[in-house]
């Protein structure tokens, strides 16, 4: 009998002890932050309110708020009767839209840079960080931080959120002649280390270069007297996953190739890229599942300097689109085609337009002129971020 009792004994106390050893690893799971990807479910789209860039911000809103939710940083002092007028000219829904007032909001459109990265747990609570990159864009995140009453982590790194994209399980990509450039004298040892412990990730995809008209405005001439006009190489230009395997990567034809240099360099740059995604894996060890999709036309105008005028090339992408739960915001090239290149244009927005029906199958993609917002160097995800769900307090709305 009392073999029986020790037998039972021994028994239920490994059960005891197993209960024990995953409850603390489940609970450990549900308490580890981690980085939302752009394609996950979340609370709403985010804006700082302007109406620059001929209204694309009240336009993308609008479109936005139809079916889900947007909120807008906007200055405590703004008459937000003449926002909702706007808004309305627009045909949003009213009843989606969130408004934030704060004392201090920078002079520019640019959220996805300087605003405040999101990190949620199991639980749903929120941590946020904030990188070094735009010191002065500090206070701007102080206050999201306050308002929203979510812990604020400051990094020593100078990184924007156009510089890196994410898979939400762990796995990020960067680009090296970017982050070796933006936090010199840094290794890039040193920098994959910092962004990992600062992002929770356990895997990082390093890319070589950006497209050649995101390179830096003051890097000198990409061709003969042909200017870029970028950031030195953001991912989201031209890199991003459709979800947690697959990665959507720019490419460029042969034969585009050949039809100017600026295309030819990038088609280089973008064919050694693609060569590393291939032999990449996630954070599990899992290849990546790598798709093509055609380069944004390349489009020159003549932008003002101080010494006169210059040929800058814009940084037109397909790559910077918005995902909201219900929607993907792609950017469109129609509306400035001419006769003789019309029908090509048409035929590559096709194209693309499939290749994000495929891999976005549960939402509605809708294409928006995006050439205005390009000509400054930037496109529908440099001005947007995506506030994850969970959280202590629900959006703050103002009637």
């Amino acid at each position: 009998m009392n073999k029986i009792r020790n037998i039972l004994f021994s028994t239920a106390a490994i059960s005891l002890l197993a209960f024990v050893i995953f409850s603390c690893s489940t609970a450990k799971e549900v308490e580890t932050y981690y980085h939302p990807a752009d394609f996950d479910v979340s609370a709403s789209t985010c804006f700082v309110w302007t109406t620059d860039f001929y209204e694309i911000v009240p336009k993308l809103a609008a479109i936005i708020s139809k079916k889900d939710k947007v909120t807008l940083f906007v200055k405590e002092n703004a008459d937000l009767n003449d926002i909702k007028r706007i808004l309305e000219k627009y045909e949003s829904n009213p009843e989606n839209i969130g408004f934030i007032p704060l004392k201090w909001i920078p002079a520019n459109a640019w959220l996805r840079d300087f605003g405040p990265v999101y990190l949620v747990n199991g639980r749903g609570k929120k941590k946020l960080v904030n990188f070094l990159y735009f010191r002065s864009r500090l206070k701007f995140v102080d206050q999201i931080s306050e308002k929203q009453k979510i812990p604020l982590t400051q990094i020593p790194l100078n990184s924007t959120g156009g510089s890196r994209e994410v898979n939400g399980k762990g796995t990020a990509i960067l680009v090296e002649s970017h982050e070796l450039l933006e936090n010199k004298p840094k290794t890039k040892d040193v920098i994959e280390a910092e962004m990992k412990n600062a992002l929770h990730l356990k895997k990082i995809i390093w890319l070589k270069q950006g497209i050649p008209q995101d390179d830096g405005q003051f890097s000198g001439p990409i061709y003969q007297d042909i200017y870029p006009n970028g950031v030195n190489g953001h991912v989201d230009e031209f890199c991003r996953f459709a979800d947690a395997q697959t990665v959507l990567i720019s490419y460029v034809s042969e034969e585009e190739a050949g039809l100017h240099p600026i295309l030819a360099e990038a088609k280089n740059r973008l064919d050694e890229n693609y060569r590393i995604l291939l032999e990449s894996t996630d954070q599990d060890g899992n290849k990546l599942n790598v798709k093509k999709v055609p380069f944004a036309p390349l489009l020159i105008f003549e932008q003002p300097t101080p010494q006169g005028k210059r040929k800058t090339a814009a940084v037109t992408s397909y790559m910077n689109f918005i995902v909201t739960n219900s929607l993907v915001i792609l950017p469109s090239y129609l509306d400035v085609a001419d006769d003789s290149n019309r029908e090509a244009f048409q035929a590559k927005e096709n194209e693309v337009i499939r290749i994000f029906q495929e891999v976005f199958s549960s939402r509605e993609i809708i294409t928006v002129p995006s050439y205005d917002l390009n000509r400054f160097s930037g496109g529908f995800h440099c001005i947007s971020i995506n506030k994850p769900l969970g959280g202590a307090v629900s959006e703050p709305r103002i009637p």
